[in-house]
């Protein structure tokens, strides 16, 4: 099944790195021509047509201004036929340390050692950095497999980041 092209509706370079601003522009200008208030008096079919399209500029738009989505899209556009890569594909190494991170986080929610939440968030921004190089060089490369693998791996530490934040949060409520 195709996947639609957000780059293409947006007028916009596929890849990892997108200029924001541009994004802005683009979405703001198409979003212009289809705004259903332009509609207001048009037949029906016209303005289920500026519904649908102000739909599409808007899914296109909220993907591509988020950097993990946009990933995901770009290797959807490239793997769309080929299917997912499972997680079995991940390194065990990698994996064992995603477990030994958790169970960090858990011991650090227990024992509200904040030195330590801070040392585990730096080392969790310090693989996320390197993974988006990772991934940036495999798009470079139309290494497809490898980015997609790539992709799993930012998932796991985004969803750590998440949490740390989470529990950064809970800390500062009570």
């Amino acid at each position: 099944m195709p996947v639609t092209d957000f780059f293409a509706i947006l007028d916009m370079p596929a890849g990892c790195q997108l200029d924001l601003q541009l994004l802005d522009a683009q979405y703001r200008k198409r979003q212009a021509v289809w705004h259903p208030d332009r509609f207001v008096n048009a037949p029906e079919s016209e303005k289920r047509q500026a519904l649908q399209q102000t739909s599409l500029l808007n899914d296109a738009y909220n993907i591509l201004k988020q950097p993990l989505r946009r990933a995901e899209h770009l290797l959807d556009l490239r793997l769309c036929e080929s299917g997912e890569v499972v997680v079995d594909k991940l390194e065990p190494a990698f994996l064992l340390q995603q477990l030994e991170w958790r169970e960090e986080l858990e011991q650090l929610d227990t024992l509200r050692n904040e030195p330590a939440l801070v040392s585990l968030r730096q080392r969790v921004e310090a693989a996320l950095a390197l993974h988006w190089q990772v991934i940036e060089a495999d798009i470079a490369g139309h290494d497809w497999c490898s980015a997609r693998i790539s992709l799993q791996k930012l998932q796991f530490l985004k969803k750590l980041q998440d949490e740390l934040n989470h529990l950064e949060d809970r800390w500062l409520e009570n």
